[in-house]
Order: C-alpha cells, then sequence, then structure tokens
C-alpha cells in the first residue's frame, strides 16, 4: 500500500480545522500555516504543507477522531436498546453497556485532554483506532459474532487509519480487523429473538442498515477530504506562480545589476574618448597642414566611440533576452573555442588577447549565454591585473561531471583580508570610477543558479586564479536525439 502524500494529510488537516470547533479543556487547533515565503530550499509551499499535516495529538485530527467516537458510542447504544426493547433480540446488555461505558471513558480522556502533553500524533491515532477495533470486535462477538450484519464497520476503522496514519499503521489496521473478525467464528454469542434463531428478513434488513451506514459516512467523509485536496492544490498552484514571479523578479535584480556593472567600462571609455574629441577640436586649427593628420585620429575616436556604444547595445539587447526566457537557461553544446570568441567579444576594447590552455576539453553541454556572463568579468579582472595586457589563458576541464573554467593572471595577487572580501557586493579595490565591485559577486550568484561555485585563489605576489565549477547539463529531449 503507497504511502498517503503530505499533501493528502494536509487537506484532511484543513478539512477538520474548519468543520469543528474546539473542544473543551483541549488546545485549540492551529491555524492554517501561510502558503508564502521562502522554504529553505525547497519547493514553494512544501513547507506550509508540513506545517499543517504535522501536528501534535491535541491537534488537527484527534479533536475530529472524539467527535466521531462519541457519534459511534450513541449509535451503539442506541442500536442495542432499538434491538434489545423494539425487535425483543436477547442481548447480555450488561456486557454490552460495560463494553460501551468503557469507550466513552476512554474519548473522555482524549476531550478533555488528559493525555500526556506533546504526545506525537500517529502513536496516539493508531492506538484508538485499535483500541476501537477491539471494542468493535467484542461487541459483536456478543451479538452474534459473524452472523452480526454489523461487522462491515471494521472498513470505516481501515479507511479512517489510511486517510490519517501511515502505511505501516494502515496495514496493522487492516491485518487487525481480519485477526479480529476471525476470531469471531471460534467464539461468540449466537444472537436470538425471543429464544428463537434470527429470521432471514431482519439479517437482510440489518445487512440494509450496515451497508447503508458505511457507505454514507465514506461518501461524505472522502467527498470533504476531496474538497479540501481541490482546495489545497489551488493554493498551492497560486504559491508556485508567486514564487516563479519572485524568482524572476529576482533574476532580473541581478541582471539589472549585472547590466550597470558592465556598462560601466563602455561608458566610461565612451566619456574618455568624447573628452579628448571636444579638447582636439578645441585644438584645432582654422588651417593648417597637420588638420588631415588629426582628422584621421578624429576619425579612429569616432569609430572607438561607436564600437563602445555598439557593445552597450549588445549588452542592453542580452539584458532584454533573458528577461524574456525562462529563468532557468536552456543548456546548448557549443565548442570552447566559440566560447573564447564569444568572451573576446564581451572585453573592453583593446583588451587581450584571450587564449585556450590547450589541454583544455574541445566541446561542453553548457547555458552558453550565462557562462559568457559569469567568466567575462573574470578575464577583464585578469587582464586589469596584469595591467591590460595579456595574454590571458583559459582553462577548461571535465571531471566527474563537473566542468571546470579556471582564469589565472599573473598580477601582483591580493592579501589575503582582500580575498575574503573579494565576492562581496560594492567592494573594490580600483580607483573610484574603474570598478563598481559587482563583478565578482554577480559571478558567484551565476554559479549559485547554474548549480556550481566561484573560487578564488592568490598569493601576494604570485598572480589569481579564479575557478568556476558548474555542472555539466544535458541536452533537451528533442536536441539530443538530432543526428
Amino acid at each position: 500500500m503507497a504511502r498517503v502524500p503530505p499533501l493528502y494529510h494536509a487537506a484532511v488537516a484543513e478539512l477538520l480545522t474548519r468543520a469543528l470547533p474546539p473542544l473543551p479543556g483541549a488546545s485549540p487547533a492551529p491555524p492554517l500555516p501561510p502558503a508564502l515565503g521562502p522554504d529553505s530550499g525547497e519547493r514553494p509551499g512544501v513547507p506550509a504543507l508540513r506545517a499543517a499535516g504535522g501536528t501534535t495529538a491535541s491537534g488537527v485530527v484527534l479533536p475530529w477522531l472524539v467527535r466521531l467516537r462519541w457519534g459511534a458510542v450513541t449509535g451503539q447504544t442506541l442500536t442495542v436498546l432499538f434491538a434489545a426493547v423494539v425487535l425483543g433480540c436477547d442481548l447480555p446488555l450488561i456486557l454490552m453497556g460495560a463494553v460501551i461505558a468503557f469507550a466513552a471513558t476512554t474519548n473522555l480522556l482524549l476531550a478533555f485532554g488528559l493525555l500526556p502533553p506533546r504526545l506525537p500524533e500517529r502513536p496516539v491515532l493508531g492506538a484508538v483506532l485499535t483500541l476501537d477495533t477491539l471494542l468493535l470486535t467484542a461487541l459483536l462477538a456478543l451479538s452474534g459474532g459473524p452472523h452480526n450484519p454489523f461487522g462491515v464497520l471494521y472498513v470505516l476503522h481501515v479507511a479512517m487509519a489510511a486517510v490519517v496514519l501511515s502505511a505501516g499503521w494502515t496495514w496493522w489496521t487492516v491485518g487487525l480487523s481480519a485477526a479480529c473478525y476471525g476470531l469471531l467464528f471460534a467464539r461468540y454469542v449466537p444472537l436470538t429473538v425471543n429464544g428463537a434463531a434470527l429470521s432471514v428478513h431482519l439479517a437482510l434488513a440489518g445487512s440494509w442498515c450496515a451497508v447503508t451506514l458505511v457507505s454514507g459516512v465514506t461518501a461524505v467523509f472522502i467527498e470533504r477530504v476531496a474538497q479540501a485536496l481541490r482546495r489545497r492544490e489551488e493554493q498551492l498552484h497560486l504559491v508556485r506562480e508567486l514564487a516563479e514571479r519572485n524568482e524572476r523578479l529576482a533574476s532580473l535584480t541581478t541582471l539589472a545589476a549585472g547590466a550597470a556593472h558592465e556598462l560601466g567600462t563602455p561608458l566610461g571609455t565612451i566619456a574618455v574618448v568624447a573628452r579628448e574629441l571636444e579638447r582636439t577640436v578645441e585644438r584645432l586649427p582654422r588651417d593648417g597642414a597637420d588638420l588631415a593628420s588629426r582628422a584621421v585620429g578624429l576619425v579612429e575616436d569616432a569609430r572607438l566611440v561607436r564600437a563602445e556604444v555598439d557593445r552597450c547595445r549588445r549588452i542592453l539587447d542580452r539584458m532584454g533576452t533573458q528577461a524574456e526566457r525562462s529563468v532557468v537557461a536552456t543548456p546548448e553544446r557549443t565548442t570552447t573555442a566559440q566560447l573564447l570568441t564569444d568572451l573576446q567579444a564581451e572585453l573592453p576594447h583593446g583588451v587581450g588577447p584571450l587564449r585556450l590552455d590547450p589541454s583544455s576539453v574541445a566541446d561542453v553541454v553548457v547555458p552558453r549565454t550565462d557562462l559568457v556572463q559569469a567568466l567575462a568579468p573574470l578575464c577583464t579582472n585578469a587582464f586589469d591585473a596584469q595591467g591590460g595586457v595579456g595574454p590571458v589563458v583559459l582553462a577548461v576541464v571535465r571531471k566527474d561531471g563537473l566542468l571546470t573554467f579556471e582564469v589565472k593572471d599573473t598580477g601582483h595577487g591580493m592579501a589575503a583580508d582582500v580575498l575574503a572580501r573579494a565576492s562581496e557586493p560594492f567592494f573594490t579595490t580600483k580607483p573610484p570610477g574603474r570598478g563598481t565591485g559587482l563583478g565578482l559577486y554577480l559571478v558567484r550568484l551565476l554559479g549559485e543558479r547554474l548549480g556550481g561555485r566561484l573560487r578564488l585563489a592568490s598569493q601576494a605576489p604570485g598572480g589569481t586564479t579564479a575557478t568556476f565549477e558548474v555542472p555539466e547539463q544535458r541536452l533537451p529531449e528533442k536536441e539530443a536525439v538530432r543526428p
């Protein structure tokens, strides 16, 4: 028998909380937990459902079971009196009354909170259902045994165990019910009416009453649980939608910060070049032989401005593309040589060259755009550490399902205190206007989003090694089967 999922327990808890008022002396049932908010790495809404299904013995399900047992005690009492007084059945009223009184006494202990506090819910519920099964067996043994049509009531105990308890408790109830019903064949008090055997018509009427009772109780219970399940599913669906929107908002926030960081360099270059153009124009003579050569310089500066503007446009276009696509990037097969080309295009004008370590793997399956966005700041920092001159070598290694991208510079390295804070937001050792302090921080965030990490190792002097590790991903099925 499959284990009942936590969502099912949560639905039962919601149903019983809303359907029943608190019992006298019992602690009130806890309110439904909020289905919003962070959930420590799990799917949205899971902790809320667990909170709804993991209460103590004084919580949600036990008060409902207490009321159901009061109904059973009342029904048993009326049935015994009706059979003895109206139908004239020969019943041991004292013994049957003692069994019913014992059930009522145990229910008083549950109703007025006389159990030890903080008892786990499942053992208490399991013990109550076990006791009820034994008490039902005693009543049946005193009133015809297997010939009593109300033996079908065993099914209710099994159904309740399946809904509110674990698979182990459910199978225990099934086995106990089967064993108890089997014992009724060995020894029981025959059911007679005024000394004569029970008539067929009366037995059939009793069977009809028993089946009707069990069917009605089961239908009402399952239907209400199904309604609670539908409400919980709708709530969970809303939670997931909200979590996806929040995740997308967080992704856009990271993207905006990354765009601000990346746009800083080309915009700074544009500002410098524009200032130089202004000064050059101011110094240009009205006429002269060097006017042509200075015009050539102005053309080169204008081309540089246009190149930096195009770079800004690429950054903004990438920002718009990533905002529209799924939060989780789609992996694609690409070569490390192509990654190198993409990275070189992301570097500031005049910086390079960037080279690939000969021992690097030839092809990888990665979210290409995100990976380039993560590696570009590492390469830029490496060139900055070397004074803008190259080469900087990128090594790509595949091991144990991980892809390791290693960028190493030959600069002055970082002191231990600087290394410890290097990936903190807005921490930078560059002069004002040269860095925002967001580069390594964004790389770390991108690594975490891709399921990887960023590691920095440095010695002063001796250079810095930035290692970016991500799991190698699989291609989507449709793309993977292409020849």
